[in-house]
């Protein structure tokens, strides 16, 4: 009995954060309440506080922490070293929630952050934890004092239960700019040197927002570029800091980028979030952004939600949404903060030093490819590696490489002169060559110069094959830069050119899979629709003339493997895109059909984790479609290639899913027994 509940609760642990692992950590609870060991209890409910903690329940914390603190008093024998170290751990996570619901008045929060500070002085404990949120507190309920209150915590000794350095400095950053302190912001948030879960996403959020406001653009976007690639995506941690990037981008001259990250990155924060408070501190950037562009009110912004229709529409619904949240926060806080933010947000306007545009990377001539250009050569292709010396020479070997903690600044020696070495004309594979080099050396911007060079002087010589996987290499590092419009155009040139020289169909496939999410991002499918579509029309029958019995297997395989790649990736486009912007014979119904299509040839030929992830995608939609029987079939089918394949996050995810819907449709028996295969 020991044994396996020690084996489940170790389980749990191991558990990625969401429905699945609050279920299970749940199910242990109340088996360990009923059958016991009652020493396992404490651990038991202290891991369910973090299961809600880390899952947007930060609310039902409340209640599990409290039955926690009252198995303390009463039987402290039964918490051992490692429970009552997280006993007092988590104290901070549930007293940083305090904030974030009106439901929880003042009186019960002062009460609690109190009641804390009593238990670490009787337990002997250091107080900078406690500093820490008496802070938080201050600074969440808009209190006079919160300056006051940071200042005592960052001056006060630190102890084992303070957070770590990352987090030190990033709490403050975002302090100084919610209080317009923007200078002060910047000159902490260069200093950022550590990182954690949530760090250095949070500072460089909040660091982009107030150097822009501060002048430094280049900063800013920096900044802004290493947010967006560290943001894992989770909805608990950074709602506040997106919201600060759509603020940023809006105010900095650039909305379209703004909306299409918020159109496709986190189109459902608009509607809700992980607490009130965050919830509101996300709209009340969304909210800046769009006020700083009422100028182009009648500006489409890609949602189709009618009342999200043009900027104007979207200003006017979220200053709503924002107003309705504010309002009880303010009340029980007994102050005007969010009431004078959301004013501030109403009235935000650009700024005079606007964010730099995006580079023009686009290739032209696209048509002489097909028409005047030159027939694709069907000699050896170039290797790049020929040209190293060539590479080297162009590039002066004092230069600097690039410095990581600047994203999208050139590093010195590599401006666009450099690719002009002295003597004759260098050729695509020299140029090529060049491009890997810079690379190599992580000079971002530089090598997308170098391989766009590299591309039109191959497709000059002729080698559209070569051209094309220079066009790929520089879309792929642009798109990596975050830079989505440039990069939609070069994947297109890429894609024309490797059908049009005839190119290997792997590289093919993958460079249309590539391509998939930035057609999306650019709420712009239709193109990359038509080439996938052609592309796997391509596949309807294999040949298997003039190859042997053995390699002719073998070639089979490789072909349905690529047909499996295509109709997933289709699949994916499709489900990716809003119904108005799906050219005629692209629907919901062809891309779940293309899914199983896609899961099923996957499992023909071994595939499990592919199948798994189709059949995961083709229930997702048809849960968002109402097809509820269809769906549960297919995260069954996911759940169980996971489970087979032994991909233990996606298998948690999906089972988080899956139970979230059986328990909606009225399936609590199918739901617990899910929850009872994850802990097996």
């Amino acid at each position: 009995m020991t044994r396996s509940v020690e084996y489940e609760l170790r389980a749990n642990r191991d558990m990625p954060y969401g429905a699945a692992r609050i279920a299970a950590s749940e199910a242990t609870t109340r088996r360990i309440e009923r059958e016991g060991p009652r020493e396992r209890l404490a651990e038991a409910l202290l891991d369910l506080v973090e299961a809600y903690s880390f899952a947007d329940q930060g609310d039902k914390s409340f209640v599990t922490f409290a039955r926690a603190l009252r198995l303390w008093d009463d039987n402290p024998e039964l918490f051992d070293a490692g429970d009552q170290r997280n006993l007092f751990w988590e104290f901070k996570w549930v007293a940083g929630d305090l904030s974030e619901y009106p439901q929880i008045t003042s009186t019960q929060a002062e009460a609690f952050l109190a009641d804390m500070e009593r238990r670490f002085e009787i337990a002997g404990h250091g107080l900078s934890s406690v500093r820490m949120s008496w802070f938080r507190w201050a600074w969440h309920a808009g209190r006079a004092d919160a300056e006051a209150a940071r200042v005592a915590w960052v001056t006060g000794l630190r102890d084992e239960y303070e957070d770590c350095r990352a987090c030190t400095i990033g709490q403050q950053v975002d302090f100084f700019v919610d209080t317009e302190r923007y200078a002060e912001a910047v000159a902490l948030g260069r200093t950022q040197d550590s990182s954690c879960n949530i760090e250095p996403t949070r500072t460089n959020y909040a660091l982009a927002l107030a150097a822009l406001m501060t002048g430094d653009t280049e900063l800013a976007l920096a900044a802004h570029k290493r947010a967006l690639a560290g943001d894992d995506g989770e909805t608990t941690d950074s709602p506040a800091g997106r919201g600060q990037a759509f603020a940023m981008l809006g105010r900095g001259g650039r909305i379209d980028q703004a909306l299409r990250i918020l159109r496709s990155d986190y189109p459902g924060a608009l509607r809700t979030g992980p607490s009130p408070a965050l919830h509101l501190r996300f709209l009340l950037g969304v909210l800046a952004g769009l006020a700083a562009n009422l100028d182009q009110g009648e500006l489409e912004t890609g949602f189709a939600e009618p009342e999200w229709r043009t900027i104007a529409d979207l200003y006017q619904w979220v200053g709503t949404a924002a107003a309705r949240l504010a309002g009880p926060l303010d009340a029980r806080n007994g102050s005007d903060m969010y009431g004078s933010q959301l004013a501030r947000a109403m009235d935000a306007t650009r700024v005079v030093q606007q964010l730099p545009a995006p580079p023009k990377l686009a290739p032209t001539g696209l048509a002489g490819i097909t028409t005047s250009g030159p027939e694709p050569r069907s000699d050896p292709a170039p290797r790049a590696s020929e040209a190293g010396a060539v590479a080297m020479a162009v590039v002066p070997v004092g230069s600097d490489p690039v410095d990581t903690e600047t994203a999208g600044a050139e590093p010195a020696g590599t401006e666009p002169a450099d690719f002009e070495p002295t003597g004759a004309e260098p050729t695509g594979a020299e140029l090529l060559a060049l491009a890997e080099h810079l690379a190599a050396r992580r000079a971002g911007a530089a090598a997308v110069r170098g391989y766009l060079a590299a591309a039109e002087q191959l497709e000059r010589e002729g080698w559209l094959e070569q051209s094309g996987l220079a066009y790929a290499e520089a879309a792929q590092a642009t798109a990596l830069d975050h830079e989505d419009a440039e990069a939609h155009a070069l994947f297109s040139a890429a894609v024309q050119r490797l059908r049009a020289g005839h190119a290997d169909p792997d590289v093919v496939v993958a460079v249309l899979t590539a391509w998939a999410p930035i057609a999306a991002r650019m709420s712009d499918p239709a193109e990359h629709l038509g080439l996938t579509r052609d592309e796997l029309a391509s596949y309807d029958e294999f040949t298997a003339e003039g190859l042997s019995e053995e390699l002719a297997a073998r070639r089979h395989s490789e072909w349905l493997l690529r047909r499996a790649h295509l109709r997933d990736t289709l699949a994916r486009a499709i489900a990716s895109a809003a119904a108005a912007q799906l050219p005629d014979g692209f629907d919901t119904a062809r891309a779940v059909a293309e899914a199983l299509e896609a899961g099923t040839e996957y499992a023909q030929l071994g595939h499990i984790a592919d199948a798994a992830h189709a059949f995961w995608l083709a229930g997702r939609i048809q849960r968002d479609t109402g097809a509820t029987v269809e769906a549960i079939w297919a995260l069954e089918s996911a759940f169980e290639g996971f489970t087979v394949a032994r991909v233990s996050e996606e298998r948690v995810a999906v089972a988080s899913e899956l139970i979230v819907l059986l328990r909606a449709a009225g399936l609590p028996e199918q739901a617990d027994a899910i929850v009872e295969q994850l802990a097996q």
